[in-house]
């Protein structure tokens, strides 16, 4: 039904929510040709139709008619005047104005023709990873923040950011490799295609019209089937965006998971930083997935940072890691036997979302968590793991600075347990050391205390987080 024109209060907030809706409606449901048209408009290009369309001042209305189907009366004030809550290609969708961009880059200041002095300080934001050309208010955005927060967890899920390289994926161009490296890659890539009938995709590709090779991380399909279950997933990396979409169709390769929901160094607000700004969703259950901290300085609380995936020895190489790729280690891979006490690591982090998971909509319905208190400072009174105080040995690197975002120290406070940071000085309250070999000094100590302290492999984390209850800790003593 269209809105009243009346220009009211109430008609003002229903057009709102209208917009905020369809936006979720048009949200990777893109008709690319209208966009095209409405680009060739908005550039002077075009058939001799939609150019007079545009000198004739149709194409606005062919803007919100057909991209947004929003009524005239959205986004106007107490004074019939526009608050231009979304733009279609520079073209506001609600009054038809052009709009003017002082800002630069994907954020800047709406400045029209008419009523200017009344748009300074209307700051835009580029959403064009949803549909090309558009750009809403800031306003405008935080209300579809909200309501899409509302939908995804009224559908029991929290909010997933994935990035690619490192963390789902590693790439190498054809440069970076040697001759017998591409032999041996195309070997394996052979190998893996008769082996097929066993395994439901290829994790190798050789990406010939792209000039590069990627190896998909091991379980990435079963990590992301499991996700996608209790999360809405997006993409969220560095790459530009033909990069971003050709990876995504291999870990996603009939678009269940993502929907279209890729966002590029292309679509970020800033080109060397990566920000929950433009997520729609909210930053208290949102969780994100990421190799490298640096890149989120301001969403630190929600991140899980996982060791980096070095296939390729040009990768390991580009971060001082020379020797340490899987092809340097004879090609085994993590998880598999022999590969240097290396985890399967998206399994351990698919078992701190579903611990956060459960956590978050056990408290729900009492009041709103906050998923960055629940990955470190969760109410432990009732957790499997409550009670039990921990040190950590060769689980992570001595060079980590911030090892309290790993995603095994991550999963046992998830699971009520609490870090001690030195034995020396607490060495009386640990009741658990979780540790990889049986040769570290944090080990031997724990030996030392005839059996008070506990010695435990990282696996009892993942057991109990998938139990949800204190699993015996004998069933997961340390390999000598």
């Amino acid at each position: 039904m269209p809105a009243s024109a009346s220009g009211s209060d109430d008609d003002v907030e229903s057009s709102d929510d209208e917009l905020a809706s369809a936006l979720e409606a048009e949200l990777f449901a893109n008709d690319d040709a209208e966009v095209k048209d409405v680009a060739k408009a908005n550039a002077g290009d075009g058939d001799s139709e939609t150019k007079r369309a545009r000198e004739g001042g149709a194409l606005p209305r062919v803007v919100r008619r057909k991209a947004f189907r929003v009524d005239d009366a959205r986004g106007r004030g107490d004074e019939g005047t526009c608050a231009h809550p979304a733009f279609m290609f520079e073209i506001c969708v609600v009054c038809g104005e052009r709009k003017r961009d002082d800002g630069g880059g994907s954020k800047g200041e709406m400045r029209s023709g008419s009523g200017e002095e009344a748009l300074r300080g209307h700051f835009t934001t580029s959403m064009r990873y949803i549909h090309e050309g558009l750009t809403l208010s800031n306003a405008e955005l935080e209300k579809a923040k909200r309501e899409e927060k509302e939908r995804v967890l009224k559908d029991g899920k929290l909010t997933l950011i994935l990035d690619l390289d490192h963390t789902l994926l590693n790439s190498a161009q054809f440069k970076e490799l040697t001759q017998e490296q591409h032999d041996l890659l195309h070997q394996c890539i052979a190998q893996e295609a008769n082996g097929l009938a066993e395994r439901e995709r290829p994790m190798l590709y050789c990406l010939r019209h792209m000039g590069f090779f990627t190896k998909l991380r091991p379980h990435v399909f079963e990590f992301l089937e499991e996700v996608s279950q209790i999360c809405q997933p997006y993409v969220y990396t560095m790459g530009d965006k033909a990069y971003a979409k050709e990876m995504v169709k291999l870990i996603d390769p009939e678009g269940k998971i993502f929907h279209g929901r890729v966002i590029s160094n292309n679509d970020s607000t800033s080109s060397h930083v990566k920000d929950l700004d433009i997520v729609l969703g909210g930053e208290t259950s949102a969780v994100i997935v990421d190799d490298t901290e640096r890149v989120w300085p301001a969403n630190h609380g929600n991140l899980i940072r996982l060791d980096r995936y070095h296939f390729f020895p040009s990768s390991a190489a580009s971060f001082q890691q020379k020797g340490q790729s899987v092809m340097e280690r004879s090609m085994v891979d993590e998880g598999e036997l022999g590969s240097m006490g290396a985890r399967a690591v998206l399994l351990d982090v698919l078992a701190v979302i579903q611990s956060a998971h459960r956590s978050y909509f056990k408290h729900a319905s009492i009041e709103e968590p906050d998923v960055r208190t629940l990955l470190v400072k969760p109410d432990r009174i009732d957790l499997p793991l409550s009670g039990v105080k921990f040190v950590m040995s060769g689980v992570t690197p001595l060079s980590d600075r911030n090892p309290e975002r790993h995603p095994l120290r991550l999963l046992a406070s998830t699971l009520g347990a609490e870090f001690v940071s030195s034995i020396e000085r607490d060495g009386d309250s640990v009741t658990h050391v979780i540790a990889r070999s049986s040769g570290t000094d944090k080990v031997k100590w724990a030996k030392k205390t005839g059996g008070r302290v506990l010695i435990v492999e990282p696996s009892w984390l993942v057991a109990c987080a998938q139990a949800n209850t204190r699993v015996s800790e004998s069933l997961y003593p340390i390999e000598t």
